[in-house]
């Protein structure tokens, strides 16, 4: 098998990442980075560096693109059977990271066409502002065992790491609709379930770098729960936000969180973006966004 790493980016060094990925790829293997246009001349300098590594070479993008075709595009690019994306924002945890996805797809029981390894946190958290996103990260992380994942194998995709056949990405692809952040990973994830192509779960994690100041991650937190009203019912179905706001509405109650949401909406900013963010008051600020996002577009929809 042939393998080619992916890492889609935009206006991020991930210099440190590729080093960390060159030293462990097989002899025939190649690594593509995909810049998505990015606008930070200084990063696009940094990046370029890559293409002096073996194995290593750089897809310039001539417009930006957006998460979905960027991804897409470096798919149609790659030269092997076998296509490995990771985020831009990761980090390698493992001398053996490449090693164990091979050894998952060619061991006799991994007979699976995609293999998803997981995601890790920093052991502390780098820096107050990031307080939110760092808290929300860790107690995920421990909710998302690998026996969790294994059960819920589609539901739990993710695109921050993970192995595909390269003819079964072509046959799916991302929703090029995703241009902006959030939940093109539950459609992918649904699509892969429609087709009844297998996933496996294993433990085979990196650690998530990119950890945005609170009120930048509320702001991506806020695009991405509005792409997820304009979704489908079977794919807000499968996110825990969309599911409690639809049984919520099904009882008659969801305008109820909706006006309860835009009266706190000050008072909870305030505490998410303290030194001490509440995680209960952070889940109600996701379920009272969704709630004003899916009434405004149901009214706007006439529906």
């Amino acid at each position: 098998m042939r393998l080619s790493v992916l890492i889609p980016t935009y206006n991020c060094d991930c210099r440190q990442l590729v080093r960390q990925l060159q030293l462990q790829l097989p002899p025939d293997g190649e690594l593509i980075v995909g810049d998505d246009c990015s606008t930070d001349a200084d990063i696009r300098q940094k990046n370029s560096e890559i293409e002096t590594l073996p194995g290593c070479r750089i897809f310039w993008a001539e417009h930006n693109m957006g998460r979905a075709a960027i991804r897409n595009a470096l798919a149609r690019e790659a030269k092997g059977d076998w296509l490995l994306f990771i985020d831009a924002d990761a980090e390698v945890r493992s001398s053996s990271f490449i090693a164990n996805y091979l050894s998952a797809v060619t061991s006799p029981e991994g007979n699976v066409d995609v293999v998803c390894g997981g995601t890790g946190n920093l052991s502390e958290c780098p820096s107050p502002s990031v307080r939110l996103r760092y808290n929300y990260e860790v107690q995920t992380e421990k909710r998302l065992t690998l026996p969790y994942r294994r059960r819920f194998p589609y539901d739990q995709f993710t695109t921050f790491n993970f192995l595909i056949r390269r003819s079964t990405f072509l046959s799916v692809c991302f929703d090029e609709h995703c241009r902006e952040y959030g939940y093109e990973d539950v459609i992918f994830g649904q699509e892969l379930k429609r087709r009844g192509i297998p996933i496996r779960h294993i433990d085979n994690k990196l650690t998530h770098l990119g950890l945005e100041d609170t009120v930048t991650y509320l702001g991506k937190i806020e695009t991405a729960l509005q792409s997820l009203a304009r979704m489908k019912p079977e794919q807000q179905a499968q996110t825990r936000v969309s599911a409690l706001a639809i049984r919520i509405e099904r009882a008659h109650f969801l305008w109820l969180v909706s006006l309860l949401f835009k009266l706190s909406k000050p008072l909870i900013r305030a505490n998410l973006t303290g030194k001490h963010p509440n995680q209960n008051l952070f889940a109600f600020y996701k379920l009272g966004t969704f709630a004003t996002f899916r009434t405004a577009y149901q009214r706007q929809s006439g529906k």
